[in-house]
Order: C-alpha cells, then sequence, then structure tokens
C-alpha cells in the first residue's frame, strides 16, 4: 500500500475529501497512490503533507523505511 494512501485511510479520508482539502484532483490522488509518487511536485507534496498531518519527507519515504524499527 502507498504511504499517501496509508495516511490518507489512517485519518479516515476519501481520496475526494483529500482532493477536496488539497485542490488535487482526486484522479490524480489516486495516480499518486498506485505509482508511488511519480512526478508529483513540491506543491502537490506539500498540500498533502499539510493535510495528512505529516512532513514531505514522511510522505515522500519508501514504505519499508521506518526509523529504524
Amino acid at each position: 500500500m502507498s504511504k499517501i494512501k496509508q495516511l490518507r485511510e489512517a485519518r479516515g479520508l476519501t481520496q475526494e475529501q483529500l482532493a477536496e482539502m488539497t485542490g488535487i484532483h482526486r484522479v490524480t490522488i489516486a495516480k499518486y497512490e498506485l505509482a508511488e509518487n511519480p512526478g508529483m511536485t513540491v506543491s502537490s507534496a506539500c498540500r498533502l503533507a499539510s493535510a495528512l498531518g505529516c512532513s514531505v519527507e514522511d510522505l515522500l519515504a519508501p514504505n519499508d523505511q521506518r526509523g529504524g524499527e
């Protein structure tokens, strides 16, 4: 599961709700979730991180990177 989808679902948000919060089209969010962030702009990463309550670094970190757990 992609980091964006994981964070979105943990907050109980749908793709549509996240799209409304960020101004990023729902289809674009779906593509980010499926493709692990390719082509994401800095602006989009910042808006998603803000809406999901995390840092850009956390948002873009590989799923297997868990801070030394």
